[in-house]
Protein backbone atom coordinates (compact mmCIF):
# COMPACT_ATOMS: atom_id res chain seq x y z
CA UNK A 1 0.00 0.00 0.00
CA UNK A 2 1.16 3.54 -0.69
CA UNK A 3 0.04 7.01 0.24
CA UNK A 4 -1.10 7.46 -3.34
CA UNK A 5 -3.58 4.56 -3.11
CA UNK A 6 -4.79 5.60 0.33
CA UNK A 7 -5.22 9.23 -0.71
CA UNK A 8 -7.15 8.26 -3.85
CA UNK A 9 -9.50 5.96 -1.87
CA UNK A 10 -10.03 8.57 0.83
CA UNK A 11 -10.54 11.30 -1.78
CA UNK A 12 -13.17 9.19 -3.56
CA UNK A 13 -15.08 8.47 -0.33
CA UNK A 14 -14.86 12.09 0.87
CA UNK A 15 -15.91 13.54 -2.49
CA UNK A 16 -18.82 11.14 -2.88
CA UNK A 17 -20.10 11.69 0.65
CA UNK A 18 -19.52 15.44 0.41
CA UNK A 19 -21.40 15.83 -2.86
CA UNK A 20 -24.35 13.84 -1.51
CA UNK A 21 -24.44 15.97 1.64
CA UNK A 22 -24.17 19.24 -0.30
CA UNK A 23 -26.79 18.53 -2.95
CA UNK A 24 -29.25 16.18 -1.22
CA UNK A 25 -28.73 16.62 2.54
CA UNK A 26 -32.15 15.22 3.48
CA UNK A 27 -31.38 12.00 1.60
CA UNK A 28 -27.98 11.74 3.26
CA UNK A 29 -29.50 12.23 6.71
CA UNK A 30 -32.30 9.77 5.93
CA UNK A 31 -29.72 7.00 5.41
CA UNK A 32 -29.01 7.25 9.13
CA UNK A 33 -32.60 8.03 10.20
CA UNK A 34 -31.49 11.44 11.46
CA UNK A 35 -33.59 14.58 11.70
CA UNK A 36 -33.65 16.66 8.53
CA UNK A 37 -34.97 20.01 9.71
CA UNK A 38 -33.68 23.20 8.12
CA UNK A 39 -30.85 23.64 10.64
CA UNK A 40 -29.66 20.06 10.24
CA UNK A 41 -29.77 20.36 6.45
CA UNK A 42 -27.69 23.55 6.58
CA UNK A 43 -25.08 21.95 8.84
CA UNK A 44 -25.09 18.85 6.65
CA UNK A 45 -24.35 21.01 3.61
CA UNK A 46 -21.50 22.69 5.53
CA UNK A 47 -20.08 19.26 6.41
CA UNK A 48 -20.47 18.21 2.78
CA UNK A 49 -18.53 21.26 1.60
CA UNK A 50 -15.74 20.41 4.04
CA UNK A 51 -15.67 16.81 2.78
CA UNK A 52 -15.49 17.96 -0.84
CA UNK A 53 -12.58 20.22 0.10
CA UNK A 54 -10.83 17.36 1.93
CA UNK A 55 -11.39 15.05 -1.01
CA UNK A 56 -9.84 17.53 -3.44
CA UNK A 57 -6.84 18.13 -1.16
CA UNK A 58 -6.24 14.39 -0.85
CA UNK A 59 -6.70 13.89 -4.60
CA UNK A 60 -3.99 16.45 -5.36
CA UNK A 61 -1.79 15.16 -2.49
CA UNK A 62 -1.37 11.83 -4.25
CA UNK A 63 1.29 13.42 -6.44
CA UNK A 64 3.04 15.40 -3.67
CA UNK A 65 6.52 14.71 -2.35
CA UNK A 66 7.30 12.27 0.44
CA UNK A 67 7.46 14.86 3.23
CA UNK A 68 4.15 16.44 2.20
CA UNK A 69 2.47 13.03 1.94
CA UNK A 70 3.72 12.06 5.40
CA UNK A 71 2.44 15.35 6.89
CA UNK A 72 -0.93 14.95 5.18
CA UNK A 73 -0.97 11.33 6.38
CA UNK A 74 -0.54 12.54 9.98
CA UNK A 75 -3.32 15.09 9.54
CA UNK A 76 -5.58 12.46 7.97
CA UNK A 77 -4.87 10.01 10.80
CA UNK A 78 -5.79 12.67 13.35
CA UNK A 79 -8.95 13.52 11.40
CA UNK A 80 -9.93 9.86 11.08
CA UNK A 81 -9.48 9.23 14.80
CA UNK A 82 -11.40 12.38 15.72
CA UNK A 83 -14.15 11.48 13.24
CA UNK A 84 -14.29 7.99 14.73
CA UNK A 85 -14.78 9.42 18.21
CA UNK A 86 -17.61 11.64 16.95
CA UNK A 87 -19.22 8.74 15.05
CA UNK A 88 -19.05 6.54 18.15
CA UNK A 89 -20.62 9.31 20.23
CA UNK A 90 -23.41 9.65 17.67
CA UNK A 91 -24.02 5.90 17.66
CA UNK A 92 -23.97 5.50 21.44
CA UNK A 93 -26.18 8.53 22.07
CA UNK A 94 -28.75 7.45 19.49
CA UNK A 95 -28.35 10.50 17.27
CA UNK A 96 -27.38 8.18 14.42
CA UNK A 97 -30.37 5.87 14.64
CA UNK A 98 -29.58 3.33 11.91
CA UNK A 99 -26.54 2.35 9.87
CA UNK A 100 -24.18 3.86 12.46
CA UNK A 101 -21.71 1.12 11.58
CA UNK A 102 -21.04 2.66 8.14
CA UNK A 103 -19.12 5.78 9.25
CA UNK A 104 -17.47 3.79 12.05
CA UNK A 105 -16.15 1.11 9.69
CA UNK A 106 -15.02 3.66 7.08
CA UNK A 107 -13.16 5.74 9.67
CA UNK A 108 -11.55 2.68 11.28
CA UNK A 109 -10.30 1.52 7.87
CA UNK A 110 -8.77 4.91 7.07
CA UNK A 111 -7.30 5.28 10.59
CA UNK A 112 -5.69 1.84 10.29
CA UNK A 113 -4.43 2.65 6.79
CA UNK A 114 -2.83 5.92 7.83
CA UNK A 115 -1.48 4.35 11.01
CA UNK A 116 0.09 1.58 8.95
CA UNK A 117 1.65 4.04 6.51
CA UNK A 118 3.03 6.25 9.30
CA UNK A 119 4.21 3.76 11.89
CA UNK A 120 4.51 0.21 10.52
CA UNK A 121 5.60 0.58 6.89
CA UNK A 122 8.73 2.64 7.70
CA UNK A 123 9.86 -0.11 10.12
CA UNK A 124 9.29 -2.76 7.45
CA UNK A 125 11.81 -1.00 5.19
CA UNK A 126 14.56 -1.19 7.81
Amino acid sequence: MSYKVLFVLNAFVALLAGLVLVFVPATGLAQFNMDARVTEQFLTRALGAALVSLGLVLWFAKDAGDAAQRNLGMASLAGSVLGLIVALMGAVSGIIRVNSWIPIVVLVIFALGYGFMLFIKPKMKE
